[in-house]
């Protein structure tokens, strides 16, 4: 009997190991992964308190640099050859600013009137001519323009080739679905529409979604060669060679006048702009990224600069 209970008692020790041990383990995992998620937490909170800081940074930088020159952005400029980078306790911060007014503003499709929405036959002709250009089928470039300007429009007509909400609540459409009556906040909401599903996304790579629609707007002297496209669908007397040739022989110093970049290229024909043509820029992309340990986070900011103020139109976080 003696043996039989030290048997008992060893066997009842082991179990009490084992349980012990699992416990432990279990409360070591919960532990580390409380440490983990306080240590995200802080990460998040110190990520957004970073990002507005080097917000107001940009702003102030920004302000700074187009009330000292109202003529001239070109790429030499320090406001976009300087980053904003410094190292701390809370992490490793790098932003730099990017003009972003070189892309096609798919709200300038339209007119803003005292009642509705009407199309701006310039910029509807220049997506004509970007939509060709990339070898895209008129019938298919006729529905997209429609689409859009009817997804903006607070009426309730159809275009030839739009579609209004019985087409999004129809029978046939689950979930349902409505025009927005609205100017478009993302371009990633234009793949809401019909017309896009057969169409190659890519090509609206250089597409964006400003809250202005008076007309297209770029800043020739900040231009790069992805951009060649963008400009010789607003320039129609232009050809994609005569435009990659532009884009690639603006002087680094930029130019400050349509008559200055006559003289520069007197064999072009800049005549009859679907879009207006500038030197100088508004509206900026401010990338901002911080990196902690093992933790990154991105940020990218708009700003819109406007009658000596600047503004934050959009605000995109990643990894927090």
């Amino acid at each position: 009997m003696r043996f039989k209970d030290k048997g008992i008692i060893l066997i009842s020790c082991l179990l009490i190991v084992m349980l012990l041990s699992s416990v432990a383990a279990l409360m070591g995992n919960n532990l580390l992964i409380s440490l983990k998620r306080a240590a995200y937490l802080e990460f998040q909170t110190t990520s957004l308190n970073l990002f507005r800081n080097i917000e107001s940074i940009a702003l102030k930088r920004i302000k700074t640099e187009l009330n000292f020159n109202k003529v001239l952005l070109s790429k030499q400029n320090t406001l976009f050859r300087e980053k904003i980078f410094f190292e701390n306790d809370l992490g490793l911060v790098d932003a730099e600013i990017k003009d972003f007014s070189n892309c096609f503003n798919i709200n300038s499709l339209v007119t803003k009137t005292t009642k509705d929405f009407v199309p701006n036959k310039n910029s509807v002709n220049a997506l004509k001519r970007y939509l060709f250009l990339m070898e895209v089928d008129n019938n298919v470039i006729e529905e997209i323009i429609d689409q859009v300007i009817d997804w903006i429009d607070t009426n309730s007509n159809p275009r030839a080739f739009g579609r209004e909400d019985y087409y999004y609540t129809g029978p046939l459409n689950n979930p349902k679905e409505y025009t927005s009556r609205r100017i478009f906040y993302s371009i990633d909401e234009i793949k809401m529409l019909p017309a896009l599903k057969n169409v190659d996304w890519s090509i609206f790579s250089n597409f964006c979604a400003l809250p202005y629609y008076k007309s297209l707007k770029i800043n020739i002297n900040t231009l790069e060669p992805e951009d060649t496209f963008l400009l010789s669908s607003i320039m129609p007397n232009i050809a994609l060679s005569e435009a990659e040739y532009i884009i690639s022989s603006i002087p680094d110093e930029g130019i400050r006048s349509l008559e200055e970049l006559s003289q520069l290229f007197p064999d072009k024909n800049f005549s009859d702009p679907l879009g207006e043509i500038s030197f100088f820029s508004n509206i900026f992309n401010l990338e901002t990224k911080v990196t902690y340990k093992d933790h990154t986070s991105l940020s990218n900011s708009i700003i819109f600069y406007n009658k000596n103020n600047g503004y934050i139109i959009s605000r995109i976080y990643d990894g927090i």
